[in-house]
């Protein structure tokens, strides 16, 4: 395979474990009664433990010389709870109020959360092309949230309020580490930041566990902890080795298709012409965002070429 190749089978396979992972999810909170906080608590000990393995195994002294950086240290641990606690624990709690499609979809509300934020930082107004991805993405919101009727909400309302804070803890997962990630590398940094907030919420394991553990919950568990966790971030470091990170974002789509696609064919869920518009606005911002960059890379590569 060529370089290419393999970034593009990386790029897709990381957001398909993902978008596997939401649907395995709704299936243990609903079918087991497993809470979100608890499924939380075990997917980040568990995964931050294994990346930090993964981490000493390969980079023992880049991974251990944080420890004499007092300042990066605490950066790295401030994204943990701030950035990678809160994007999580949104998520899932989104996903036990509504669905994996819905919430995995409303996620990539994230980049317009930035926008907003870099705005009101800067005091300017935002772009034309900002403006135009804040409409279509309220646009689809509205669809999503009320299925097409506009006098009533077809979400719950812990479903919307959880659904647009995946969004912002999107945004504050992408916003936080940015110096951070310009001096370590980001390995490095989601193995502290993921292990020291795995290790905040350890009292949770202990005081909510299920009642019983079954051998397909403790699949489902290992599933959401190794695959869709540890690997599918692994595989996404991995493609940004091979390509842009604008092709990157796009390839993203592949998590709420595969969570679409898995609900519609294994948990019988039905979405309407509504719902799939404005899943598909929302989910088109991203293009919106990107396509300015993209055609910036190609007006230089035909300027350098003549």
């Amino acid at each position: 395979m060529t370089g290419k190749q393999k970034g593009l089978a990386c790029a897709i396979l990381g957001p398909v474990l993902w978008g596997v992972s939401g649907n395995i999810a709704q299936w243990l909170f609903d079918d087991c009664h497993l809470r979100p906080d608890w499924l939380v608590a075990v997917r980040l000990l568990a995964a931050g433990a294994l990346l930090m393995g993964w981490c000493l195994a390969t980079r023992r002294q880049e991974t251990l010389q944080l420890v004499h950086q007092p300042r990066r240290l605490r950066q790295a641990l401030a994204f943990g709870v701030f950035g990678i606690l809160v994007s999580q624990f949104t998520y899932f709690a989104g996903v036990a109020a509504s669905n994996a499609p819905t919430i995995t979809v409303l996620q990539y509300l994230g980049p317009l959360f930035i926008v907003l934020y870099l705005a009101v930082k800067h005091w300017r107004w935002p772009s034309r092309i900002d403006v135009l991805s804040l409409i279509v993405a309220f646009v689809g919101i509205i669809l999503l949230v009320t299925h097409g009727h506009l006098g009533s909400l077809a979400l719950s309302p812990a479903g919307i309020f959880w659904g647009i804070g995946a969004g912002l803890g999107a945004a504050l997962y992408t916003l936080l580490p940015v110096q951070l990630l310009k001096v370590v590398e980001p390995q490095i940094v989601i193995a502290w930041a993921m292990l020291f907030a795995g290790v905040l919420l350890s009292p949770l394991i202990f005081l909510l566990a299920p009642p019983s553990l079954t051998l397909p919950i403790v699949l489902g568990i290992v599933y959401v902890t190794v695959f869709g966790t540890l690997f599918a971030y692994l595989l996404y470091l991995q493609s940004l080795k091979y390509l842009q990170p604008t092709m990157v974002g796009m390839l993203n789509v592949f998590e709420p298709l595969t969570a679409t696609v898995v609900a519609v064919l294994c948990f019988h869920s039905y979405f309407g012409g509504a719902e799939i518009i404005g899943g598909l606005l929302v989910l088109s911002t991203s293009f919106i965002q990107v396509w300015p960059t993209r055609h910036m890379l190609t007006a230089n590569k035909r300027h350098a070429h003549n």
